[in-house]
């Protein structure tokens, strides 16, 4: 122990560069499994970010149909109102004319 003490106070200079290089080694290693661990989140998130538009365009298609159904249905019941009317005006005409 006290030969490990002597070596270190007679190399100082050298314990501290051995010391910064393995500090920095030692958050290269740490920055780098940071990284890799970012960079599979954001993968993920991309995926789900695809998914959550393809779903958007997905209820955008049901609204157009919805919309282009409710369309139809509002020109189906306005020309049978007209029918409806016409008919009663024939059933008038021939109630009149019979």
């Amino acid at each position: 122990m006290t030969q490990l003490k002597e070596f270190i106070n007679a190399n100082r200079t050298l314990f501290v560069v051995v010391s910064f290089a393995v500090t920095m080694y030692v958050q290269h290693v740490s920055n780098t499994a940071q990284i890799t661990e970012l960079t599979s989140k954001c993968k993920d998130l991309e995926l789900k970010i695809e998914e959550q538009y393809k779903n958007i365009d997905a209820i955008k298609l049901d609204k157009a149909v919805f919309e282009a159904t409710i369309t139809q249905f509002t020109l189906m019941h306005s020309d049978l109102r007209e029918m409806r009317a016409d008919i009663k005006e024939l059933l008038k005409s021939i109630t009149r004319n019979g």
